[in-house]
């Protein structure tokens, strides 16, 4: 077993949190002091085992390494606020309910609701800007070879295959093998992915009070199967992006991605799980040959969960970075605000710490880049962020990493605060002049001040806010208190 703890204490390393839906589990690893947290659903059967049922499978845990703590799932959360609205049959409950799976991903409850709601008021002003979002999002996309003629154009490789969906049109050399639940190839899912991202995109606005133009034309979309292609392509656009796991280029209008399972990391981690594989094998009947099935079975499963959450905190982020520069929100060509592009891309991203979050997840990581910038004196004036100077003057991955967490945490802030307010915000920098010497950083600051007032209030108010603003794991531990 020797082999094994060492192979598990290096993957601890390289593990994070885990979420996904249901009861909190922290699973601490074999061997060493390493634990993570995953959020499934917990029975506790008899001979100290728990069984842990995933919706990507099903795992047996040693009780005497596992915690439990019970609470209601998403879905659960979700019904609780939809049976209250039944019970009172009110429009605010059913459209608070629908903001909820909304946050959640959980679009055909969302819908849902707002059924519901159309049947109480059908004239109410958020159900009339839904009905005309979803009609918007629904109106078929007239076929046009352009958009798939500059893709090919783009990327030039003669082994790409074409694949769409309603909203896109993408290039991809993943191959038609299916797999996983759903029976879906890569190219499948990812355009799902794309799509779920789209939707939610569109309705959120509406339900908070902003109708925005859907693309005339699919957008456009690569996906390389492997990771070291991606690299050799992009690198050759821009030497800058050997560092990003996905992006939207502008110029291109095209968002680039790669296959999140070819990655060294989980190369890595697949060999450990195909190691764990063949331990399993050779201990068939003897005494360890529980503790290595366990172990082997929960890698397995852990590395397939992995895989499709950094697939979905990529694709979240860069897809609202396209969305944002073709809706009118924020213009194409011209990037008028960093933090501003950043802080709405990191808003409606679901970070792989917390699976499908939905929109508006608190992202563990973010939240940290946010605490240590406010706690700096030197960096935690509101000025440095909204004239992205923040963003200017980072050195290091650390500090671009906190320049993102303070972007996401005014953006939160706003977003859940002061919506309305924020869009119009967006709209009114998108429509500068932009000189050769760029945007004086006073005049966007003034901007800012003109849009939300008294920075030092507003600092205080945000600051406020964030104090308040936990993540599942947090609320967690609270329980446990």
């Amino acid at each position: 077993m020797f082999m094994t703890r060492c192979l598990l204490i290096c993957l601890a390393v390289t593990l994070h949190a885990i979420m996904a839906r249901g009861d909190f589990v922290i699973y601490s690893i074999p061997g060493s002091d390493a634990a993570f947290v995953l959020e499934g659903k917990a029975k506790i059967l008899g001979l100290g085992v728990i069984e842990f049922t995933h919706p990507m499978g099903t795992i047996a845990l040693s009780r005497d390494n596992t915690t439990v703590i019970k609470c209601p799932t998403r879905q659960e959360e979700f019904e609780r606020l939809f049976l209250q609205a039944k019970r009172s049959g009110t429009i605010e409950d059913y459209l608070t309910a629908a903001n909820q799976a909304l946050r959640r991903g959980l679009l055909k409850e969302f819908r849902e609701c707002c059924n519901a709601a159309y049947r109480i008021d059908s004239n109410h002003p958020t159900i009339q800007r839904l009905l005309e979002a979803r009609r918007r999002i629904k109106a078929p996309i007239q076929d046009d070879d352009r958009p798939l003629n500059e893709l090919k154009g783009f990327v030039d490789r003669s082994n790409m295959e074409v694949v769409t969906s309603p909203h896109y049109v993408m290039l991809h050399d993943t191959g038609s093998a299916k797999g996983g639940k759903g029976r879906q190839t890569r190219a499948e899912k990812r355009l799902e992915l794309l799509e779920k991202v789209y939707e939610s995109y569109f309705l959120k606005f509406a339900l908070d009070g902003t109708l925005l133009p859907c693309p005339d034309e699919r957008l456009k979309v690569v996906l390389f199967g492997d990771e070291r292609d991606y690299l050799r392509f992009s690198t050759q656009l821009d030497a800058s992006l050997a560092s990003a796991l996905g992006y939207w280029s502008p110029g291109n209008n095209t968002a680039v991605f790669f296959d999140q399972g070819t990655t060294q990391r989980m190369r890595a981690l697949q060999n450990l799980s195909a190691e764990l594989q063949r331990q399993k094998q050779k201990t068939r009947g003897t005494p360890a040959s529980k503790e290595t099935a366990h172990l082997a079975n929960t890698l397995e499963l852990l590395v397939k969960i992995i895989r499709e959450e950094d697939d979905i905190e990529v694709v979240s982020h860069e897809a609202t970075h396209q969305l944002a520069g073709n809706t009118g929100l924020m213009p194409r060509n011209k990037i008028a605000m960093r933090w501003a592009h950043e802080g709405l891309a990191s808003y409606f991203e679901t970070s792989s710490d917390a699976g499908w979050g939905g929109i508006g997840a608190v992202n563990q990581g973010r939240l940290k880049g946010y605490r240590r910038v406010s706690s700096d004196p030197q960096r935690a004036p509101i000025e440095l962020l909204v004239s992205d100077l923040l963003f200017d003057q980072a050195q290091d991955g650390r500090q671009r990493s906190d320049a993102y967490g303070q972007a996401w945490a005014l953006t939160h802030f706003l977003m859940e605060t002061r919506g309305e307010t924020l869009v119009d915000y967006y709209q009114r920098i998108s429509e500068l002049s932009d000189s050769d010497q760029g945007i004086r950083r006073g005049d966007l600051i003034d901007h800012f001040r003109d849009s939300f007032g008294d920075l030092r209030a507003l600092e205080s108010q945000w600051h406020q806010y964030m104090v308040e603003l936990k993540t599942d794991v947090d609320r967690m531990r609270d329980a446990m208190r």
